[in-house]
């Protein structure tokens, strides 16, 4: 009985959040256009995950989508050029986010400033990624009573090999090699020599840069950001006006007051409960709604932009735990075609962050894009991470491009199985098996390879290495010792996939946008409008592939993001597979 009136409870909650999710959806579809009044202020967020793109399941379910990073690009594009918009405050809350995509929303910050709106930038949680974008701005302001935690930089990653072996889990991998450092993570301990020697390398490049970018944007002297900043680790919002990281503390309705002194801002219409004088604001979520021609951008001519993002995987694209964002092959085929037949599109941009995931679908992707680039020219843009299945599906195109910070390569595999027998054995699970030819039960979860078979399967493995490195070799214009001897689960940053031949030319989405007018024939100076590949789903069809699912750890994300002030912070360089 308990039982029953249990599961009767599941299914009135269950249906109870699945209405309020469609009573959510119902709202949003209805919402009337947003009215952009002269002499507004943008005031974007910037906070916690960004998303390069809408994640594929979550963009109905809620509503215009999360707050993404070509949202941003966008909101900062039109802002430059919308005669209504006066200023832009970005409020920045410890956003999450890597280094490449920040250098795209600094650049896009300087050409906001270079078309006359002034940028600013306030903060409650001042920590370095913030102060790394804020510092593109011509104001930084910090709110008093704020939280500044301005520390080094550290990347790590978990170990859980103990864990698995009290669970009687027995990893069965082999790994093509040695820097292939996510088997690790169930395999070892602690980093291997080679693990450490790539993260090693990768903040050699990083940190420097983050470093040399504060003390430029601030007029530290060179040195002086190590020496009275990185070592306290922790400040008070005093100090850091003290050592001059922020330009003044105000609280935001200070700041509001502020804005009103700016050239052109105007005051809203007074309410009843307005205490001090307000400018006109719009949001980001808002203002992203706004089409590119309301904002005074009237291009003629579309350039499509085909975004692949998450673990690579499946069919469709969705969102499964604990993966995340994933994206599908046949999702993908299906927005190159889409691309590639729209006969108003003059060029594609293919715009790549995933660390990697399945081989197959990886292979189905790169095929897709270079059956689409016979029919439109294409233009690969590189963001975070293009490394593992983000590199396989990118090398096939003609022009691949890349952020000097961009994450590149992990040209190497994994494969193999767990034995969950011992896991088994302790939930008090038994199997028995009736076979019939050799090696029936190698795949099998109740058994190790035996080493016959490992060998077997890691020689596989080999000659499938071996081909990938020749068919990148060919396509790049290498020697399968060229790029033998930069993979085998090597990643690289932007520059030096340049310099080995990985990729072609550096730069961001901006950059690309300039070479893919170019390759279709459209003058730098004119506009140029856009679309975006895989397109969203219905409702139904975005609960139905996991939307529901990512609603709910949105929801429970806003709950206990509030709580979320960590004391340290770290870059993800484990993304890659």
């Amino acid at each position: 009985m308990k039982c029953f009136f249990a599961a009767l409870l599941a299914v009135l909650i269950g249906n109870v959040l699945l209405l309020a999710a469609l009573g959510l959806i119902a709202a949003i579809q209805f919402r009337d256009d947003v009215d952009v009044q002269p002499g507004s202020v943008l005031v974007q967020t910037i906070a916690g995950p960004i998303y390069d793109y809408d994640p594929p399941t979550a963009g109905v379910v809620l509503g215009s989508g999360p707050t993404t990073h070509t949202t941003i690009l966008e909101n900062l594009e039109k802002a430059a050029r919308d005669e209504r918009i006066e200023a832009v405050v970005l409020k920045l809350h410890a956003p999450q986010i890597g280094w490449a995509r920040a250098d795209e929303i600094r650049e896009a910050i300087e050409r906001t400033r270079d078309r006359g709106v002034p940028v600013w930038a306030y903060m409650e949680y001042l920590n370095g990624k913030s102060l790394y974008l804020a510092g593109a701005c011509d104001e930084v302001i910090l709110f008093p009573g704020g939280y500044v935690s301005l520390t080094g930089i550290g990347a790590g990653r978990p170990f859980v090999k103990e864990a698995l072996d009290k669970l009687g889990v027995r990893p069965n991998l082999h790994r093509i090699e040695d820097y292939k450092s996510a088997a690790e993570i169930v395999t070892r301990e602690e980093m291997s020599e080679e693990a450490r020697a790539n993260l090693n390398w990768l903040l050699d490049v990083i940190y420097p840069n983050y470093v040399r970018k504060i003390e430029a944007d601030r007029n530290l002297t060179q040195g002086g950001y190590e020496r009275d900043v990185l070592s306290q680790g922790a400040l008070v919002p005093r100090e850091a006006l003290e050592l001059k990281l922020v330009d003044r503390l105000a609280y935001f309705d200070e700041v509001e007051t502020a804005l009103l002194e700016v050239k052109g801002v105007e005051e809203r219409k007074r309410k009843s409960d307005d205490l001090p004088p307000r400018p006109r604001v719009v949001s980001g979520e808002e203002y992203a709604k706004l089409d590119r021609k309301d904002a005074g951008i009237k291009g003629k001519k579309t350039i499509a932009v085909v975004h692949a993002h998450g673990t690579i995987g499946g069919e469709v694209s969705g969102f499964a735990v604990p993966w995340g964002i994933t994206m599908g092959a046949a999702t993908m085929e299906k927005a190159f075609r889409d691309a590639s037949r729209n006969k108003d599109v003059e060029a594609i941009i293919f715009r790549i962050d995933s660390g990697g995931g399945e081989s197959a679908t990886s292979w189905r992707i790169a095929r897709a894009a270079q059956q689409a680039e016979r029919i439109k020219p294409m233009v690969v843009s590189m963001g975070d991470v293009a490394a593992s299945g983000g590199y396989t599906i990118a090398y096939r195109c003609s022009t691949l491009m890349a952020e000097r910070l961009s994450v590149v390569g992990s040209i190497g595999s994994i494969s193999g199985k767990f034995n969950l027998r011992g896991l088994y054995n302790k939930l008090g699970i038994s199997w028995d098996f009736v076979t019939r030819g050799p090696n029936a039960l190698m795949q099998s979860s109740y058994f190790d390879y035996t080493p016959e078979q490992y060998e077997s399967f890691a020689e596989r493995h080999w000659a499938d290495y071996w081909e990938w490195v020749e068919h990148i070799a060919m396509e790049r214009n290498l020697t399968p010792a060229e790029v033998d001897s930069v993979g085998r689960g090597k990643v690289w940053t932007g520059t030096e996939a340049v310099a080995h031949g990985l990729v072609d030319t550096l730069g961001g989405y901006h950059a690309a946008i300039e070479i893919a007018k170019a390759k279709a024939g459209i003058p730098e100076d004119e506009d140029v409008l856009f679309v975006h590949y895989p397109e969203r789903e219905g409702p139904l069809e975005a609960l139905r592939k996991g939307g529901f699912t990512m609603f709910l750890y949105a929801v429970l994300g806003e709950l206990t993001g509030g709580l979320d002030h960590p004391g340290s912070w770290a870059i993800d360089l484990n993304q890659y597979r």
